[in-house]
This record gives C-alpha cells, sequence and structure tokens, in this order.
C-alpha cells in the first residue's frame, strides 16, 4: 500500500526503485521527469500527461453544519455547490493573507477538501480551531486517497479507454463516481496545467495499480507521465502560480492571480474585510504578471535551443534517464540564468526597483523565455517594456497576457 510522506508523493517509494531523479523544492518532494521533459511537455500540451498529486492533503468533512461552516470560513461561496459540483477557494489569515489554495467538492454525505498548495497543516489547524458548536468533524483522510492527474487535449479519450462506461463531466470542477477493476473512483474535472484535464482520486492501496492502467491508456494516445519541469513549463505558460515560488502566506489572493477564488458577495469568512477594502476602496501594489525575455542577447540561444527542442521530442526513447535528459532539464529550467528575486527596473535607467522575478522557464509556445514576476501595479500592463538586472547580465524584457501564446506575443505593440 502507498504510505504518503510529509509534503511528498505516496510513490516516492516507487521512483527510488525505478531510477526517478527526485528534487525538494519548498518542503515538496517530485519527480523532476521520468523520461525527458521536452518530450513530456509535448506530450502534456498535443496528447495527455499523467501527473502525480499525490503530495496533496485531502480532508472530508462531514456533520450537518458542514456547508455553513465551511463557507463561513473561506474566501469562495461553497454554499451554492450541488451534489459532485466543485469550486476553487482559498483558506486566508483575518488579514487576508494566503494560508493555502484549496479546492472543495460537495458530495451527497460530505465535503472533500483538496489542499494543493501551501501550509496543509495550518489550514486544517485554522478551520478545527473555528469549530465551535457546529455539527462538524474533519477527518484527514490523505493516507486512504492519492491523486492522480490527467490533463491535454486527449484526457477525456483516455478515461474512456479506462471507463467505458463514461461519460465524464465536461464543465470544470464537476465530478462523477466510476468504477474500475472493482474500484470506486472519484473523477473530478479539473487542472494544474491550465489545460483541459481530469482528477482521480484513488484509495491508496490501488495507487501504483492504477497509475499503471492510467499510463496504458494515456501511452495510447502518445501520452506520458510527466514530471515537474514540464509541468512547471506548462504552468508558467498558462499564468498558474506554486506556492514557494509565486505566492507564499505573505501575499493577498488579489496580487496572485486567485482572483477566481473569492467572492465578495457571499457574506463574511476569513479575511473578507480586508479583501473587499482592497477591491473596493483602493488596490494592491503589485500584481503577478508575465514577462517575457525579447533581449538580443538571448535570441541566438533560444534558435539553438528551440532546433534542440524538436530533437529532445523526437529522441526521448534513446535518451531515457541518461545524463542526456538531465541536460534538457537544466536547459529548460532557468532558474539559475534568471534568479528568483532579480531586480526588475524601467527601461528609463531609474534607479528604483519596480518588482522582482520568481520563476523562469523556457516557454515553447513562445520559443523565448518566460518569467512570472511581480511589478507594481503602475507599471503592470500588458507590452509594458521593463530591465531585467541579472547576476551577470541586463534583459530586456516585455509584460505579456497570460496564457500566453506566440501569435498573442506577436501582436502585443
Amino acid at each position: 500500500m502507498a504510505s504518503r510522506h510529509p509534503q511528498g508523493s505516496m510513490l516516492e517509494k516507487l521512483y527510488k526503485e525505478t531510477g526517478i531523479p527526485l528534487a525538494k523544492d519548498f518542503g515538496v518532494t517530485y519527480p523532476e521527469y521520468f523520461t525527458n521533459p521536452a518530450a513530456e511537455y509535448n506530450a502534456q500540451v498535443a496528447y495527455a500527461g499523467v501527473i502525480d498529486l499525490t503530495h496533496w492533503a485531502i480532508l472530508r468533512v462531514t456533520g450537518a453544519d458542514r456547508t455553513t461552516f465551511l463557507n463561513a470560513m473561506l474566501t469562495n461561496d461553497v454554499s451554492v455547490l450541488e451534489t459532485d459540483e466543485g469550486c476553487h477557494t482559498l483558506i486566508t489569515t483575518t488579514k487576508g493573507k494566503i494560508v493555502a489554495e484549496l479546492y472543495v467538492f460537495a458530495r451527497a454525505d460530505d465535503m472533500i477538501v483538496f489542499v494543493s498548495q501551501g501550509d496543509a497543516e495550518g489550514a486544517r489547524k485554522v478551520l478545527e480551531k473555528h469549530i465551535i458548536m457546529e455539527d462538524v468533524k474533519i477527518e484527514d483522510v490523505s493516507n486512504d486517497f492519492g491523486l492522480l492527474a490527467i490533463e491535454g487535449p486527449k484526457a477525456y479519450d483516455c478515461l474512456w479507454r479506462m471507463f467505458p462506461t463514461g461519460p465524464f463531466p465536461k464543465d470544470n470542477l464537476h465530478a462523477v463516481t466510476r468504477q474500475f477493476e472493482h474500484i470506486d473512483f472519484y473523477v473530478m474535472k479539473n487542472t494544474v496545467t491550465g489545460d483541459e484535464g481530469y482528477h482521480l482520486m484513488i484509495p491508496a492501496a490501488d495507487l501504483e495499480r492504477m497509475r499503471t492502467y492510467l499510463l496504458q491508456a494515456a501511452r495510447g494516445s502518445d501520452g506520458l507521465a510527466v514530471g515537474r519541469i514540464a509541468w512547471n513549463m506548462r504552468r508558467i505558460e498558462n499564468g498558474l502560480p506554486w506556492y514557494g515560488f509565486d505566492f507564499t502566506d505573505a501575499n493577498f489572493p488579489n496580487e496572485s492571480r486567485f482572483e477566481d477564488t473569492v467572492s465578495y458577495s457571499k457574506g463574511c469568512f476569513l479575511g473578507q474585510e480586508t479583501l473587499a477594502r482592497l477591491k473596493y476602496r483602493g488596490h494592491v501594489n503589485r500584481l503577478l504578471v508575465g514577462l517575457a525575455v525579447e533581449d538580443e542577447n538571448w535570441s541566438n540561444v533560444a534558435d539553438t535551443l528551440t532546433s534542440e527542442f524538436t530533437k529532445w521530442i523526437n529522441n526521448y526513447d534513446e535518451i531515457g534517464l541518461s545524463k542526456g535528459a538531465g541536460l534538457v532539464a537544466t536547459a529548460l529550467d532557468l532558474r539559475e540564468t534568471y534568479p528568483p528575486e532579480s531586480q526588475l527596473f524601467l527601461p528609463e535607467g531609474d534607479s528604483k526597483s519596480v518588482g522582482r522575478i520568481t520563476s523562469a522557464v523556457y516557454s515553447p509556445a513562445l520559443e523565448r523565455p518566460l518569467l512570472l514576476g511581480y511589478v507594481h501595479h503602475n507599471h503592470a500592463t500588458p507590452g509594458g517594456r521593463l530591465v531585467l538586472r541579472g547576476p551577470k547580465t541586463e534583459y530586456r524584457v516585455r509584460i505579456t497576457d497570460l496564457p500566453t501564446t506566440a501569435e498573442d506575443f506577436s501582436n502585443t505593440p
């Protein structure tokens, strides 16, 4: 039976036994790649990618008052959820700062809370602390279930191979229970890459076996298992922030691309007063934006990397888990070239910083480096130019809309 490592994958033992390289970022241990990050990215964008989400914490909330209780705790309106509907939400401090990112699904007899990012233990303690007279029970079932995602344009077709009795939800954050090999699964339409996707809540005892079946279904559509490097590239292209990189407990939802997680019309919740004041009477000082590198210092390298990227996609079987795959990972994850916290300045030469970067990858969609970073709200307009001062040189960057495509970028003046 798969068991949970604190803030790590339930499949970590399997990965170590099969030689999958692991890395730890901000307390979360995750597989870097399974074959080759370039091939995995291509599979994710063109076909289907299987992503390990077993590090997510899972809480089961029961009791007659579960809906009204969670609605008073969380930023979004869970009171409107019908059975097998979900919502994207946060738990914040009383000051409105982010504690954790959550997905909540209402079921007939309970509500399932997935803690996808942030302080899972802190989120659980905040909820338990506020149970006074309510008929509410919170049970941590993180060791009983694990989550696997299949995302990409052929994700739906892959699920049909496993569950031919379908259908599956077409609307985002809707769910259905299905059975395979006499095992019940909770299948939710959701995404961690920004692409079409489904998440499967699987009993821990069956996790390794069902991962094998899911990979077989994905490979039937030219899909692959996707590691952190490829996932990171795609989520940045689609503007999805990662905890520790792009937001922490020092950030407000309003500044960190979590606009869809807050309901300002439902009434009181933890942090509501501060967040409402920011929205209606003021503004946040900074915004998380996309930043595309357009400097000539990068252009020659970009041409070479774009050419090599195609070769890496076509030759991933030969590269496998060899040194070559590590070289691909180094080329695509650009944190060393553009270190987090590198400062952004106006091109006029002003000595005062107007922002900082948080994440950096090579973007196949743009064929150039793509960064995420916080920029002062006065200068955060798409199309605006800034100067990034790196450790060895300066780069010209342009603020870009997210999600982003090559066409969007070329059409931005």
